[in-house]
């Protein structure tokens, strides 16, 4: 009898694979790099090879490590990286390396998009903002500068197209969510859009066909039985892209639930049962991997960061009390927090020290600490710190509930999540719930999740939440915290676009 899914994570720097049972223990995972390539000026490709490779690889490691009988896997889901991409064949051969989501090569393009088709007119019909991420303007890169390649182009596939192909499927489709960073999909009608494919000049039929995420689509070849490990014949279910698993991964599968994740960065996906437009463009409106919901998205660019960098420029004690104990810092440092009380006694800090992102992408932005006294103490430093990127990331949420979307509940993930006193910070500074879910690997358990639909495993995927994600804690609001938190979020508001009208930031920048 079949008892296992087999979820595919497909990210930027490497591939992890994960075994789940329905009810969402996670009998084994493993993880392997695999590189980028700088190949021109703003170019970043990757090995479309070196990725199959390290896939092949993590398989055959967590069946081995963990004893599985791989005929006893009922699917494999297959989540990837967004908005990379590929053109290929009429035999699904890639024609070059996969081209990256952070390759910059088509600024020049994005500019002509936006005299040719106008910045609101493409969020309006795509759902993202017109910059360098989005496959798109790379695909008329390569009309502008490759014409030979793009006229032999069969396809512009994505990574999703590439690994399901590899797995054994033919004619292999993109699913939605992994479609919409391709940044062709009208998002409100979920097909390819004529008007921007006329616009731009790509023929409709060298975009893969669609589906929804949960499509059983193939099953695993002998070849690719042979190079996985996996069993000839296991299913094949798409399985959406990165983010939107992630978040399908904590329990987000229907309105009003939330995920907020903090590594380098911070991302926040808001579920919705319709697509919604900011009226700033300040957040991102895709098909989510829940089969006929959307969600909204807004991420910041240096939240994790920001922390490590207390770590490394105030923590040097910490540090070698963590290494004299065994421990990690961040345990020590996060200890700290609990001597400053809520507010940091007046001590506000705006984290951004790569840039503001959502809602305001101000790149030019930069950290602030403001409050400093004769009287601070590190504890209050460190807590202000931690107190700021919640601030920051609340104002993504807000950003949602102007739209009218209502917020029950923020599901945490990241490394911030193993904290109990950021995870009561994050509560009381949203003003809602918080919860941290027992698997911390989201994607997989989203993955997993997909794969369980396409088989008939689970209904939907509301059910498979209901079945694999399991709460390991909860955090209620504390109302005098609350209180206090909403006090100073206006204060962090107000002294940002203060900073901005001024234009101290560019000022900054120029001494």
């Amino acid at each position: 009898m079949s008892e296992y899914l087999c979820a595919f994570d497909m990210g930027t720097t490497g591939v992890k694979v994960g075994i789940l049972t329905p009810d969402g223990q996670v009998i084994g995972t493993a993880y392997q790099e695999y590189g980028i390539q700088i190949s021109g000026p703003q170019w970043v490709e990757q090995s479309v090879e070196e990725m199959w490779a390290a896939q092949g690889a993590v398989c055959k490691q967590v069946l081995h490590e963990t004893g599985i009988d791989p005929a006893d896997i009922a699917a494999v889901g297959v989540s990837c990286q967004r908005a990379t991409f590929v053109p290929v064949d009429a035999d699904q051969k890639p024609l070059m390396n996969f081209i990256g989501w952070q390759d910059q090569r088509s600024i020049e393009q994005c500019e002509w998009m936006k005299r040719e088709i106008g910045v609101e007119r493409y969020y309006e019909i795509a759902g993202l903002p017109l910059d360098p991420i989005a496959a798109v303007s790379k695909i008329v890169w390569l009309k502008d500068n490759q014409p030979d390649l793009f006229e032999r182009a069969h396809l512009f596939a994505s990574t999703q197209n590439v690994h399901l192909t590899q797995l054994g499927v033919e004619d292999a489709p993109c699913d939605l969510p992994d479609a919409a960073y391709m940044g062709l999909l009208d998002v409100n009608n979920l097909t390819w859009s004529a008007e921007l494919l006329d616009a731009l000049g790509i023929p409709a039929e060298k975009m893969p066909r669609l589906v929804p995420s949960g499509t059983l689509v193939g099953e695993v070849s002998k070849a690719a039985a042979e190079a996985t490990g996996l069993a000839e014949g296991t299913p094949i279910v798409t399985a959406g892209g990165d983010l939107q698993n992630a978040g399908l991964g904590m329990g987000v599968a229907e309105p009003g639930f939330v995920s907020v994740g903090i590594g380098t960065g911070g991302g926040v996906l808001i579920g919705t049962d319709k697509p919604l437009r900011h009226p700033d463009i300040a957040l991102n409106c895709l098909p989510h991997a829940a089969g006929g919901m959307w969600e909204l998205e807004g991420i910041t660019l240096g939240s994790g960061a920001a922390y490590k960098w207390c770590r490394d420029t105030l923590g040097e004690a910490e540090r070698a009390l963590a290494a004299e104990q065994g421990v990690d810092p961040y345990e020590i440092l996060n200890a700290k927090v609990t001597e400053a009380p809520v507010g940091a006694n007046g001590l506000v800090m705006m984290p951004m020290l790569l840039g503001a992102g959502s809602p305001n992408w101000y790149p030019q932005a930069r950290g602030v600490m403001l409050g400093l006294k004769s009287s601070t103490t590190k504890p209050e430093i460190v807590r202000a710190m931690m107190e700021g990127i919640c601030l920051e990331l609340r104002w993504i949420i807000e950003s949602a509930e102007k739209l009218g979307t209502e917020i029950e509940e923020v599901r945490i993930w990241g490394g911030a999540a193993k904290s109990p006193v950021w995870n009561q910070i994050a509560s009381n500074v949203y003003g809602v719930p918080a919860a941290r879910t027992e698997v911390s690997d989201a994607g997989l358990v989203g993955a997993s999740i997909c794969a369980g639909v396409g088989v008939g495993m689970f209904e939907n995927a509301l059910d498979g939440a209901h079945n694999m994600v399991r709460i390991a804690e909860r955090y209620e609001p504390d109302p005098a915290a609350t209180a206090k938190y909403v006090d100073m979020f206006g204060i962090y508001k107000d002294a940002y676009h203060a900073l901005v009208s001024a234009g101290v930031f560019e000022r900054l920048a120029a001494l």
